[in-house]
């Protein structure tokens, strides 16, 4: 009796087993994340221009060491450099089904820079030099 159960399973899970399931969809950067990564390349943009622009003013960068922000090719490739690092972080966290924390990345990103870029970009001419923290 068990052995004529088991054979009568075994009948019944074959054509079950040899069904090929459809392709899942690969999880990837929508629209939403497209868009905030063009706006965090916009932030580090003008992040890269007013902190050249303070510069001129004569005020000087509280974050970033002498050799980077002295240097346009510098700080543009550390601008971009961070902007790499953001989207390789989201498309790493979106394949691995987390796609609302790939958004959190790189919106966090965009909302620290942009202030700081406003603040350089505002801010008045110094009228004496004085060295600052790493830059001395």
């Amino acid at each position: 009796m068990k052995s004529a159960l088991l054979f009568a399973m075994m009948l019944v899970a074959e054509p079950l087993a040899s069904q090929t399931l459809p392709e899942a969809p690969k999880p990837h950067l929508d629209r939403i994340d497209w868009a905030l990564l063009a706006s965090d390349a916009g932030a580090r943009a003008l992040d890269g221009y007013s902190t050249l622009n303070m510069l001129k003013k004569n005020n000087h960068e509280k974050f970033l060491p002498a050799f980077v922000v002295h240097h346009a090719p510098a700080l543009a490739a550390f601008e971009g450099g961070m902007l790499t690092l953001n989207y390789f972080a989201a498309r790493n966290l979106a394949r691995h089904h987390h796609p609302k924390l790939a958004k959190l990345v790189i919106a966090a990103d965009v909302i620290q820079v942009y202030p700081w870029a406003i603040h350089n970009l505002t801010m008045p001419a110094c009228r004496e030099s004085r060295p600052f923290g790493l830059q001395q």
